[in-house]
């Protein structure tokens, strides 16, 4: 409601957050971090909050690729294997970051997810028992993900070229970047130009008002967009998860 009240910080809540932040990180709070950090979180509450409502049902819907595999396997199958693969773990933290508005943390974990899960699930194709699959983690721990690609592509996990259908708007797109999965590395390593030129193939380039420079322009043309990025990458990332365990 447009009239809630958030109750004021007590004296016993912020002795408790000392005692949190001193045992479990070894730092001495005192009262003046704690009332500035307290009134510059409530001062974007209501701010953001809309926002985090659009966030959380972004994500709830990328959600529903995974979850409407729950009814065919079984509640209790589910839960173990999202948990226990590392790509449902990291998608796990991809989409918490999407939540929490750190949409380039949700591109750099998804990169994770595809490349933990490709070794997780080449070493479970071809090792023979559960030693087996750590050793072969192990000797693939040096492999690029484009190696990572090609082996399973070579072991008939994935058909060729699959991982980069997931990740491709149109053919289009292909002007720009020709293996599209690239598009992880790009924001990654911080590749202006490339994204630039990409945002302005699937029509998201935008005119920056104010007298700024070109470096400064394009800066904030790629940050303008990265939310819809984070998205779509977060997307074909559940999609290649969904194809890999279901």
């Amino acid at each position: 409601m447009e009239n809630t009240i958030i109750p004021p910080l007590s004296d016993s809540r912020r002795k408790k957050i000392k005692e949190i932040v001193k045992f479990h990180y070894g730092i001495d709070a005192d009262d003046r971090d704690i009332d500035w950090i307290n009134k510059m979180l409530r001062n974007h509450y209501t701010v953001l909050h809309d926002q985090r409502i659009i966030r959380n049902l972004v994500t709830v819907n990328i959600d529903k690729i995974l979850l409407k595999h729950r009814d065919k396997i079984g509640s209790a199958e589910f839960e173990r294997m999202t948990m226990d693969k590392l790509i449902f773990r990291y998608l796990t933290f991809a989409s918490m970051c999407y939540r929490a508005g750190i949409p380039i943390a949700t591109i750099s974990l998804c990169r994770t997810a595809l490349e933990g899960g490709l070794k997780e699930k080449i070493a479970e194709k071809i090792a023979k028992d559960e030693k087996g699959i750590w050793e072969v983690i192990k000797e693939s721990s040096n492999l690029k993900l484009w190696q990572l690609v090609q082996k399973a592509e070579d072991e008939n996990i994935i058909s060729k070229g699959e991982i980069e259908n997931f990740f491709t708007i149109d053919e289009k797109m292909k002007k720009i970047i020709a293996n599209p999965r690239n598009l992880l590395d790009k924001y990654i390593h911080a590749d202006l130009p490339t994204i630039i030129a990409f945002l302005k193939e699937i029509g998201a380039d935008t005119e920056v008002i104010g007298n700024v420079d070109l470096i400064e322009k394009k800066k904030i043309q790629v940050q303008t967009f990265i939310d819809k990025i984070a998205v779509f990458i977060l997307v074909a990332t559940s999609r290649i998860a969904e194809r890999l365990y279901f």
